[in-house]
């Protein structure tokens, strides 16, 4: 392991977040890319954006292409509304 990388990992001890995990997993799997969830990285730039910042000029300069995955509503079940009574007068 380079010392950048050494040292990107101590850094990620103290972060409130998840990083040092994303970090962790990128150096294990080598993989030339990375799938991560658009509200993960909102969170990291809202509780950490320092160290996601740095955590992801790492990954580009490992070589790991970035793609973010957008959030999907939760699929809803079609219900048909229900049957309406004939109007008055009218035979059904």
């Amino acid at each position: 392991m380079d010392a950048r990388t050494e040292n990107l990992l101590r850094d990620l001890e103290t972060s409130p977040t998840d990083l040092k995990r994303l970090v962790i997993t990128a150096i294990w799997r080598k993989r030339t890319s990375i799938a991560i969830e658009a509200e993960a990285i909102a969170r990291w730039e809202r509780d950490d954006p320092r160290r996601w910042a740095s955590v992801h000029d790492w990954l580009l300069s490992q070589g790991i292409t970035i793609t973010v995955l957008s959030s999907r509503p939760a699929m809803t079940t079609y219900q048909p509304a229900p049957p309406q009574p004939p109007a008055a007068g009218t035979h059904g």
